[in-house]
């Protein structure tokens, strides 16, 4: 199906929104389980249960095969407990979604994360990798970031699986499988655009060395980038894959702190240098001025490209007449 196609006639939502065109046509009133708000609020819920659940879970049958009771130490937290928090908030993430998708839109194929689109991965990873690498390689040519060597006794895997791909899935299905469409059905893309950055931006500020700086900046970077990117798309599957390949090419690659979150091991040994303007400082190369730059613009050029493919939804109040008279 051609991208432009995939804004319906009649309620002029897209193929991931559940379907409106039978309470349009016969007047009848919108069932309550469609409210965005609603929606939004069941997510919530989920989610905080069975993160909660997971939790438990999860510790638990660690210390019970394994025996080691060292993983609920305090010195512990920043190697074992993370890779189990992130398996927890993904486990919440996706029940969460479930509910809402399946029970409340009753969309049993949702669009955005049909299991015949995970190609879409491999994009979104490409992506996410080039707009790492195009920023690192600025910062090297301007003589901040230089390559020392190789980290040979370096094992990526923890970092790849927790800050990889469990903060992928999870915040990719928080961000715009669930905040991004459901203010989208009432703001309209552009109104979505603006509170999916902001919200993602500003969660990051809560980390460990987080700055309003570093929020600010994650919004405009990569909050604008991945909104855009699924309004082209429509597909969890590339934006996952964009923020999983980001995480690991910033820190198991190039060896820069991920978001605030600690010192990073890395197969890169780097060397930063400069202000922290061009570092980053403690909180990270998503805190450099050369990424909310190039990748912001980068992010605002993509908009402007599903403005005019017609890619975009309009506001409720916008979308009103037309589905009257559907």
């Amino acid at each position: 199906m051609d991208i432009s196609q995939r804004i319906r006639t009649c309620d002029l939502l897209t193929e991931d929104h559940p379907e409106r065109v039978e309470n349009a046509k016969t007047g009848m009133r919108e069932p309550h389980r469609l409210n965005p708000l609603l929606r939004g609020i069941a997510f919530l819920g989920v989610f905080i249960l069975v993160g909660i659940v997971a939790s438990l879970i999860i510790v638990a049958a660690y210390v019970l095969t394994t025996g080691d009771f060292k993983v609920l130490e305090k010195d512990n937290v920043h190697s074992s407990m993370t890779l189990f928090e992130m398996l927890a908030e993904v486990a919440a993430a996706v029940a969460g979604y479930l509910v809402v998708v399946y029970g409340m839109e009753r969309r049993h194929h949702p669009f955005e994360l049909r299991f015949s689109r995970w190609p879409g991965l491999v994009v979104g990873g490409a992506i996410g990798l080039a707009a790492i690498a195009v920023c690192v390689g600025v910062l090297t040519i301007i003589g901040n970031y230089r390559v020392l060597g190789l980290n040979f006794h370096y094992n990526p895997w923890m970092d790849i699986v927790s800050i990889g791909v469990c903060a992928g899935i999870a915040e990719e299905i928080m961000m715009r499988g669930m905040l991004l469409r459901l203010v989208e059905e009432w703001l309209g893309s552009w109104g979505a655009l603006v509170v999916s950055a902001l919200v993602f931006g500003l969660m990051h500020t809560s980390n460990q060395d987080g700055t309003l700086w570093g929020g600010v900046a994650i919004s405009v970077e990569d909050g604008i980038l991945a909104a855009t990117l699924y309004f082209v798309t429509r597909s969890l599957w590339v934006c996952i894959g964009e923020h999983a390949m980001w995480n690991i090419a910033e820190g198991p690659i190039f060896g820069s702190i991920v978001s605030g979150n600690g010192k990073q091991d890395s197969l890169l040994v780097a060397k930063w240098s400069g202000p922290d303007i061009m570092t980053g400082g403690s909180f990270g190369l998503e805190a450099n001025i050369v990424p909310v730059v190039l990748l912001g613009v980068a992010g605002l050029v993509l908009m402007v490209y599903a403005q005019r493919k017609g890619l975009l939804v309009r506001p409720a109040w916008v979308r009103r007449w037309r589905m009257a008279n559907c």
